[in-house]
């Protein structure tokens, strides 16, 4: 219980633990509001990739050709480069879903505190 006496301490009144309560659930809700951003642009690039996946799997079939062969080349270059992003925005929700946690924990250990 040492954290609670910490925000008791912290808190020192009603009227600021209910201001520090507003504040955290804010901060929570915009951080799930950026998550939700982040997976939806992270589902529409990987349904880009998804997209180029098949279109890669047609070129193949014309690989004799050096235009296909080369565009083969660049796609998949494309590839990398949207499935680094998708996982770079993954860590990002992954840390916003844990910061939101983490207040979320605070706000309820705030709204126990004995006023």
């Amino acid at each position: 219980m040492p954290f609670c006496e910490e925000l008791t301490a912290v808190a020192g009144s009603p009227f600021v633990r209910d201001m520090m309560i507003v504040k955290f659930q804010r901060e929570v809700d915009v951080l799930l509001l950026d998550e939700g951003e982040l997976r939806k642009k992270a589902k529409e690039i990987r349904n880009r990739v998804a997209e180029r996946d098949m279109l890669l799997g047609e070129l193949e079939h014309l690989a004799v050709f050096d235009s296909a062969s080369q565009s083969i080349c660049e796609l998949s270059k494309l590839q990398t480069q949207d499935l680094t992003e998708v996982a770079s925005i993954l860590v990002n929700v992954m840390k916003k879903q844990t910061r939101a946690s983490e207040l979320l924990g605070v706000i309820e250990n705030l709204k126990k505190l004995p006023y």
